[in-house]
């Protein structure tokens, strides 16, 4: 995601926060100071009320941070890679590599997540109430209280069944099994997505139509979300089911365009991109492919220094992202051209000699054509 920035690494997941995420986190503060600590516990002070929203909601992104932790470590287990969790305005989201290829693994990984979550209420709960029976003071058993509510409502969202919720998830895998059909699954739980998108959308004009703005803004601003989430959800299912089938040797380019790694930019400007207007191009060393250069790298390089600069210099050194083989599926190319800016992949085989290359525009006008042949 944009605008994010890593903190940390579990279990080689990338743990990063976008920058919406100090919105809402500023905002969850607020709201407990000025809000909710001063109607159920007006005898705190406003320094506490402060302090106890600050830790309240560091404690309350810890809660969403091991509900995705919940998904992603089942993901693993069930042999998908999980690349990062991301924490943003909507809470928290794991970029999982690829689908679930059976209903039994996408009700595993659905499931988790809720039952961290329903964890975290018990565990909270028990805490509040063994604090309180001991006769601790009532800073302490705040938070506990608090923080269990919120874990039972956030398992309690989250199981809706409305994709791309857990609940939608499990909704989609229970059809699946049922029907053995992954896409008309998908498209039903995407359904009730959109749909329950829609309510929120209507309960959030409603709010804002009677003065409760900031509510009013955020269901309406959460229902748009999950209603482009289900819709992105099904297409991607879609596509999938589509290049699924398809190997990368019946599908690339060949008779890729290269270029030296000893050539200057002036000279790989003017003889390559100029010429061919491909905006990247595999680069070789001594008959090696070693990377790719794009037309962005470039640009960063001074007019007056692109006579004496190597094209080698400025290239994407080669790595798995920027690679498929030509048994691979189109699927495995198009996730890797998502995963790896470039917008393009190279077919090698295991000798490391460069077959053909597949691109994004390739993607694209295959679909184009394919919607056209088939309505």
């Amino acid at each position: 995601m944009k605008n994010s920035f890593v903190i940390t690494r579990i279990k080689k997941i990338q743990i990063e926060v976008n920058i919406s995420w100090f919105l809402v986190f500023s905002l969850m503060i607020y709201t407990l100071a000025t809000g909710y600590f001063p109607s159920v516990y007006p005898d705190l002070n406003v320094s506490s009320r402060w302090i106890l929203g600050g830790i309240i909601a560091l404690l309350l992104f810890g809660s969403v941070l091991l509900h995705e932790l919940g998904h992603s470590l089942v993901s693993i287990r069930q042999g998908i890679p999980v690349k990062k969790i991301t924490l943003f305005i909507f809470g928290g989201i794991a970029q999982i590599e690829k689908e679930p290829d059976e209903p039994v693994k996408e009700l595993k990984i659905a499931a988790a997540g809720p039952l961290v979550s329903i964890f975290l209420f018990l565990l909270f709960m028990a805490m509040a109430r063994l604090l309180g029976y001991i006769g601790a003071p009532e800073v302490l058993v705040i938070p506990m209280d608090y923080l269990s509510s919120a874990n039972l409502i956030l398992a309690g969202f989250n199981l809706i069944p409305a994709f791309p919720l857990d609940g939608g998830r499990i909704l989609k895998s229970v059809i699946w099994y049922f029907s053995k059909d992954g896409q008309k699954a998908t498209k039903v739980a995407a359904f009730t997505g959109s749909l329950f998108g829609f309510f929120l959308i209507f309960i959030g004009v409603f709010l804002l139509l009677n003065n409760f703005i900031v509510d009013g803004i955020w269901l309406a601003f959460i229902g748009w979300f999950i209603n482009q989430e289900s819709k992105s959800s099904y297409q991607s299912k879609v596509l999938t089911d589509i290049f699924d089938k398809i190997q990368v040797d019946q599908f690339m380019t060949g008779d890729v365009v290269s270029v030296d790694s000893d050539i200057s930019i002036q000279e790989l400007i003017e003889n390559y991109f100029y010429k061919y207007k491909f905006n990247a191009f595999p680069v070789e060393k001594a008959g090696r492919v070693v990377g790719i250069v794009r037309g962005e790298s470039i640009k960063r390089i001074p007019a007056e220094a692109r006579g004496r600069t190597l094209s080698g210099s400025v290239a994407i050194p080669l790595s798995e992202n920027l690679v498929v083989s030509p048994s691979d599926t189109v699927t495995t190319a198009m996730t890797k051209t998502a995963a790896n800016g470039v917008g393009r992949v190279l077919v090698m085989d295991t000798e490391g000699n460069l077959l053909g290359i597949v691109s994004n525009t390739d993607i694209l006008n295959y679909l184009r054509t394919y919607q056209q042949l088939n309505g």
